[in-house]
């Protein structure tokens, strides 16, 4: 993995409503940016051109959690069909410095990821948002027929600085960083294959039914049914595959709890030092707050 050196950029969740995520995310304590709308190219190569969705960010120290949604169903968007399967994570991206040798390395290793594409917006900037700055991406995808169980992405920030202010990096709940991501899928052996051949990186196994995948800044679990059982006891895949929801490194576990319960959020405990919430109470995420 050294060769691309990967870092976890951003998870996003695809919402029915974006007023009604502004309102949940902000009440867990996350700071968030006033509405952008998209615009890109909808093929590899193609003109960029307006889009049909939007998002709401909380931007972090390191990576950030979006709150992607639909704004005009007239238009083209991505977001509808993610919404058909369910709603909650569904994205996972991994930063890259080159997206062409992202493309390359990534292809030629595993067959999986399609060539580069433009996606660019209009941001809001400054303290008081009184100012807009564009903010360009290039994403290489995976193809999704390949890759089932979510939308993974390498992506290229163009313009950092747009999404990186520095007003936006504190927390109520005291979020540093993204920390972790979880799918649960049918099948553990097929899944593992396929991101070993896509990360170049072999996972640890805990028992039949959790692998744990270390890269580098961030840990992705993949999970049975069993083992989403023991990952997080109660909760239920809506569909298989299923991007199970994310976790947050945060300055100070203990502060953290007591915000949240401070806001009326039942608190659960995961097998090692983090504490989650149900998807009930996040819009159909596993969300979890772990110690950085």
């Amino acid at each position: 993995m050294s060769d691309l050196d990967l870092q976890l950029d951003h998870v996003g969740v695809a919402v029915a409503t974006l007023d009604q995520a502004h309102e949940t995310y902000a009440k867990l304590g996350f700071t968030l940016t006033a509405r952008s709308i998209h615009s890109g190219s909808t093929e590899p190569g193609g003109p960029v051109v307006p889009w049909g969705s939007g998002n709401h960010c909380a931007m972090f120290e390191q990576g950030y959690l979006e709150l992607i949604g639909i704004t005009d169903p007239a238009l083209y968007t991505s977001v509808s069909g993610l919404l058909d399967k369910y709603q909650g994570t569904h994205i996972i991206a991994m930063g890259v410095s080159d997206s062409e040798k992202a493309y390359e390395v990534i292809n030629e290793r595993s067959g999986m990821v399609q060539p580069a594409a433009k996606l660019e917006r209009m941001a809001p900037f400054g303290p008081d948002d009184s100012e807009e700055r564009l903010a360009q991406f290039r994403n290489v995808h995976t193809i999704r027929e390949k890759v089932p169980e979510g939308r993974m992405i390498f992506i290229q920030h163009l313009t950092r600085e747009v999404l990186w202010q520095p007003h936006l990096l504190e927390h109520p709940n005291g979020a540093v960083a993204m920390a972790e991501t979880a799918v649960c899928v049918a099948d553990l052996e097929a899944t593992c294959a396929r991101y070993t051949a896509m990360y170049a990186v072999e996972p640890t196994r805990h028992g039949a039914d959790i692998a744990v995948y270390d890269l580098g800044n961030t840990k992705l679990y993949v999970l049975t049914e069993a083992g989403l059982g023991k990952w997080a006891p109660g909760v239920t895949a809506p569909m298989l595959p299923w991007v199970c929801g994310f976790g947050v490194r945060v300055k100070d576990l203990g502060a953290t709890r007591a915000y949240l319960e401070g806001q009326g959020f039942e608190i659960n405990e995961h097998p090692y030092p983090a504490i989650w919430l149900k998807p009930e109470a996040t819009l159909g995420v596993v969300l979890s707050f772990i110690q950085a």
